[in-house]
Parts: structure tokens; C-alpha cells; sequence
């Protein structure tokens, strides 16, 4: 249960918050008290901290990053070194090291919120998706669009293939139909397992966003879950989400499924009670876009 949590902590990006809290934590412990037992204290936190920074591979840019590791070496060093004389440099450099953290948590939290999807009159649903969507084997005789379209009674048109990455996702692109107004992005966990590189990968979500995109459409993408070090896929899907006016979902949305127990095969694709989970999942991302025309 434990790990199940930490893993969901981690790959949803939300360990970011905790190591942000941890530093923020440290240099108060340390401005309040300066005894040996405190400053084994922060400097436990601050490991703490900077490991679950990393590891949650939260994808900032890289000069914000540049600017936390700096002010936060800068802090530590000025503790350790500095003496009576630069009492008021470390207390500057306390308080910076926590004004940038807690400005890199309020940076990050917009992209952990569920985005507004606008009323659309009950439009038809199309789905671009991989086997995460499309199910594999057994699974794919009742995958969750076709859940989705009976649960809650929306004309859905599923372009979903195993295998699926950025490139070949094109393929799906062309086969969206002009009737289908709201359309979701599912793409990129092959592209992140496999051997697309970071520029790659760009080019081929460019691309498909481009060629997804129409006049009165909602396009919705749902974020990747990153390994540690992987934070550039995260800073394109970011970058290119803004770029073509697409609505990201945050990643906790899909780890939420993936990581409850039962709803996966093989801690990907999903088993009948995982693609219901998705159904649902997606619904309340999407719901909005129905609440005009829902049946009762």
C-alpha cells in the first residue's frame, strides 16, 4: 500500500510539492535554531528535498531549476562558512532560498488542476490513443471508449491502435472527422518507452496537434508520466499544449487508474475494471462538454 502511494507521489509529480516543503521547512528550522541536533535536522530535510525534486521529474525550465540550485548551494554554503560578520547575508539568503521555492511550487500547481473544458452541445467524442486506449488481447473487446459511449450516451469514434507513437499517431489525425468537436490526445507512453528522442518527439506531437486541430474543436491531451531525467518530454508537451491551444490534463488523472489495484495487466494496459476506472476518469474530465445535452 505504502509503495503503491510513494509510486503514485512520485510519477504524478506531486513529490515535487514535498521536496519544495522540505527545503522551505529546512531554512526555517535553521533561522529559528542553530544547535547541532537542528542542523542535523535541516540537513536531512534538505536531502529529503532534493531527492524528491528529482525524482519527480517536474518538467520547469531549465533556467528555474538553474536559479533554485543556485540560491539553495549559495544558503547552505553561506551556513556552514559564514560568522557573526555576515549574520545579515545569511539571513538574506534564507529568505531567498525559501521566496524561490515557494515561487516554483506556485508555477507547478497550475499544472497539476484539471483543466475547463467549455460546454459543447453533446458533441461526438473522437479519441487518438495507443493501447493504453485501443487494449490489448481480450481487453479490446470492451475497451473504455466503448464504455464511455454507453455509460454516458455520447456518439464516440475511436482511432485508437496498439502501438501507437507521435508519428504514426498522424495516421488517426486524418481519420478525425469534421462532426467530431472535442477530441483526446492519449499519445506518447511509447514514444517515452521506446526510442524517440526528445527533439523526435516534438517534431511528431507538432505535427499531430496541427493536424488535430479545427475551427470549433476542443482538443484535450492527457500529460505523460515521466521517469527521473525525463523532464524535456514534459517541457514540449507543456510547450507544444500552449502553442496549439490544447487542454492538458494532468497526470495524476491517468496514474490515478493505473496505479489501483487490479486496473492494470501489466502496470500499463489496463483490465476491464482498469478501462472502466478510464471511462469514468475521463468522463469527469470531459463532462462539462455534455452537461448542456446529458440525458437524465
Amino acid at each position: 500500500m505504502l509503495t503503491r502511494w510513494l509510486v503514485f507521489h512520485v510519477a504524478s509529480g506531486q513529490s515535487f510539492f514535498t521536496g519544495a516543503a522540505c527545503l522551505i521547512v529546512a531554512v526555517c528550522l535553521t533561522a529559528l535554531n542553530a544547535k547541532r541536533h537542528i542542523r542535523m535536522a535541516r540537513n536531512v530535510l534538505v536531502c529529503l528535498g532534493g531527492i524528491f525534486v528529482f525524482v519527480s521529474a517536474t518538467p520547469l525550465s531549465p533556467w528555474f531549476y538553474l536559479l533554485l540550485l543556485i540560491a539553495s548551494l549559495l544558503w547552505l554554503v553561506g551556513e556552514a562558512f559564514g560568522g557573526p560578520d555576515s549574520a545579515r547575508l545569511v539571513v538574506g539568503l534564507r529568505i531567498a532560498v525559501a521566496i524561490v521555492w515557494v515561487a516554483a511550487g506556485l508555477v507547478e500547481m497550475p499544472h497539476h488542476l484539471s483543466p475547463r473544458v467549455p460546454q459543447g452541445g453533446h458533441p461526438v467524442f473522437g479519441i487518438i490513443g495507443d493501447s493504453v486506449t485501443a487494449g490489448m488481447g481480450e481487453e479490446k473487446a470492451d475497451t473504455w471508449p466503448r464504455i464511455f459511449a454507453d455509460r454516458y450516451g455520447v456518439v464516440v469514434h475511436d482511432h485508437s491502435v496498439a502501438g501507437t507513437n507521435v508519428d504514426s499517431a498522424l495516421g488517426q489525425a486524418a481519420s478525425v472527422s469534421s462532426e467530431e468537436r472535442l477530441v483526446l490526445v492519449e499519445i506518447g507512453g511509447n514514444d517515452i518507452l521506446g526510442n524517440t528522442s526528445p527533439a523526435e518527439f516534438e517534431a511528431g506531437l507538432a505535427r499531430l496537434l496541427s493536424a488535430v486541430r479545427g475551427p470549433g474543436r476542443v482538443v484535450v491531451m492527457l500529460e505523460l508520466p515521466l521517469p527521473p531525467t525525463y523532464n524535456t518530454y514534459g517541457r514540449i508537451q507543456r510547450r507544444l499544449a500552449r502553442q496549439y491551444n490544447t487542454l492538458l490534463v494532468p497526470k495524476r488523472i491517468l496514474l490515478g487508474v493505473l496505479q489501483r489495484q487490479g486496473t492494470t495487466l501489466d502496470t500499463i494496459h489496463l483490465t476491464k475494471e482498469g478501462h472502466q476506472d478510464m471511462a469514468d476518469a475521463v468522463w469527469n474530465v470531459v463532462r462539462a462538454a455534455y452537461e448542456d445535452g446529458r440525458r437524465p
